[in-house]
């Protein structure tokens, strides 16, 4: 099998108490994108897990992928052993706030769980898909969805409106557990405040360029001030409104058309490149080099499906 596995954004993010368990409650809304990496999954008459990564940026070692480890738990959870070889072809930046690897995983549960019988009913994938990560599960059924918990539940958004994307990432990663340090020490320990707005209808543009909040963004651009850079060039751009994607590194914007959104996205391709020269000649400190900006869009849902 051969299919497509998408990104994501975080148009709305609430970080609330930290849990027993050592994660965060949230409250948010998440929207996949039509940005993909590509899976290719072929059973094997030898027991046994191949994987191989092509990807431009260094991923570590195969055994930490969220791929092989969701191989691994379909495994221990349905009971039999599998002989699958597995190739993920990577084009979602990493460290980006973006979700690639947790899409990844979530369409390797479902169509391992699909080539060996459906061993695994819903609950006990969802179960799986949560202990794997915390956006894994709503990879499962990729669709707008209001996330609670540590992001396991899940409410699916209906009437979501088609939302025109400029995805920008700058050339640094960003990894999670730093990105709560950093705001646990800018709330210098308070419980944070829960807001008493409840979000705005989310079936017009209007309604979700007024619901466009995280509350990574303050520390994150604090820490890296290119975000901001990024976030204002967005909008200088012509984006309606623009927002930091989960804990980051990358940003979107939100455009009116699809021609604007691309005229945007010149003109910050434009921009990065100059600022790349202009640091290499050594009069731009402020720059850290080239962007990657993709053009893409909302995905009303996704399926797992085999491709020609």
């Amino acid at each position: 099998m051969r299919l497509s596995t998408p990104a994501k954004v975080t148009v709305n993010l609430n970080i609330l108490g930290r849990r027993k368990d050592g994660f965060h409650d949230v409250r948010g809304v998440l929207v996949p994108v039509s940005l993909y990496d590509t899976l290719e999954i072929e059973r094997t008459t030898d027991k046994g897990l191949s994987l191989e990564v092509d990807s431009p940026e260094d991923l570590g070692a195969r055994e930490n992928n969220l791929v092989w480890r969701a191989v691994r738990a379909f495994e221990a959870a349905a009971g039999i052993r599998v002989g699958v070889a597995i190739r993920l072809t990577k084009r979602i930046p990493t460290g980006a706030g973006l979700g690639g690897g947790s899409g990844n995983a979530a369409a390797t549960l479902v169509v391992c769980n699909r080539l060996w019988g459906q061993p695994l009913g819903a609950p006990a994938l969802h179960r799986e898909a949560a202990a794997l990560g915390s956006d894994v599960p709503f990879f499962l059924e990729p669709g707008p969805a209001l996330i609670e918990g540590r992001g396991e539940r899940l409410r699916r958004l209906t009437g979501f409106p088609r939302l025109v994307l400029l995805v920008v990432k700058p050339d640094f990663a960003l990894a999670t557990g730093e990105a709560y340090r950093l705001l646990a020490e800018a709330r210098q320990g308070r419980a944070p405040t829960p807001s008493s707005q409840s979000l705005p209808a989310l079936t017009t543009l209007s309604g979700v360029l007024a619901a466009l909040h995280n509350d990574f963004e303050p520390v994150q651009f604090a820490q890296h001030p290119e975000l901001a850079e990024i976030k204002a060039r967005l909008s200088a751009a012509g984006a309606q409104g623009a927002l930091l994607s989960g804990t980051g590194s990358a940003l979107f914007g939100i455009f009116a058309t699809a021609a604007a959104r691309d005229a945007a996205a010149a003109e910050l391709a434009g921009a990065a490149e100059i600022a790349g020269a202009a640091q290499q000649a050594g009069v731009a400190p402020a720059r850290t080099g080239r962007w990657t900006v993709l053009a893409c869009e909302s995905l009303s849902g996704h399926a797992y499906e085999s491709e020609a």
